[in-house]
């Protein structure tokens, strides 16, 4: 039974080919809803489930560790507006701890002795790091505390499936070193409308809308070259043999489905949004 914070997962693609099917999802790396009922109607009836990257607890660590070194010659903290930084410092001041969002817990909390805590809380991170610090605890203090994909391999696990990532940790981060410093700037500079980024992001998810999720992402720091293009391929290609194989339930970001579907279809795949 679907209870008050579960809801019913929308964003899944059917693909078919030459009497195998299997099943394509676009996560949200983080979400004010569960989905574990429909997540476990998928994945029951699966012999695998994938995944882009690892997700257990070293590699998490292993990303924390390498995101805590500063890059050359990039401070995200000097490249903010005034403005920016007040509404910032005003937003974490309004909380006393970062709240446990379980998809964030990986990244550390630093004490505040200073009356700057954005410049405590961000100084001498990567700049992906550090938007990803602020973004997580912006959500999480909102009550965005789940997160599709480690709900999915929770479940994997759980129904003892055969579980396989699509990329190293490695890849993973050579990707977020990738992202655009200016389009990490421009997205913090634009942080009183993030209110109304994550209600139409929650709204377009739940209704399993990809085209109008995608146009109200379009200027987030992540929907970049590094991260997408350059990997929906990589992914594609590690994917194939196990969807054309059948009864393999895929999890990737909601960035990459437009991609990937149109190379599934290029290789013969039969497409559907599915509805059940």
């Amino acid at each position: 039974m679907i209870t008050f914070r579960e809801k019913k997962l929308k964003m899944v693609w059917e693909m078919s080919k030459d009497g195998f099917t299997s099943f394509l999802v676009g996560t949200a790396h983080f979400f004010p809803y569960s989905f574990k009922e429909s997540l476990i109607h998928l994945i029951s009836k699966a012999d695998v489930t994938l995944f882009e990257g690892p997700l257990d607890e070293n590699n998490m660590e292993a990303v924390r560790e390498y995101g805590v070194a500063r890059q050359d010659g990039m401070s995200l903290y000097d490249s903010l507006d005034e403005k920016t930084i007040a509404e910032l410092n005003k937003e974490l001041g309004e909380s006393a701890e970062f709240s446990g969002c379980s998809l964030s817990s990986y990244i550390s909390v630093f004490k505040r002795e200073h009356s700057d805590l954005l410049s405590q809380e961000i100084g001498g991170l990567r700049p992906w790091m550090a938007f990803f610090k602020l973004w997580s605890h912006y959500l999480a203090k909102r009550g965005w505390k789940h997160s599709v994909d480690l709900e999915a391999l929770s479940v994997s696990r759980e129904l003892g499936k055969k579980v396989v990532f699509l990329e190293t940790i490695e890849e993973q981060l050579t990707a977020l070193d990738g992202i655009p410093f200016e389009r990490i700037v421009t997205y913090l500079s634009n942080f009183r409308n993030w209110g109304k980024f994550s209600r139409h992001h929650e709204k377009q998810y739940l209704k399993g809308s990809l085209d109008s999720l995608l146009n109200i992402i379009s200027g987030f720091p992540t929907r970049c070259p590094s991260i997408v293009e350059h990997r929906d391929p990589v992914f594609f290609t590690r994917m194939r043999p196990y969807v054309e194989a059948g009864n393999a339930v895929v999890f990737l970001g909601t960035t990459h489905i437009q991609g990937i579907v149109k190379m599934l279809e290029q290789e013969g795949f039969k497409v559907s949004q599915y509805s059940k």
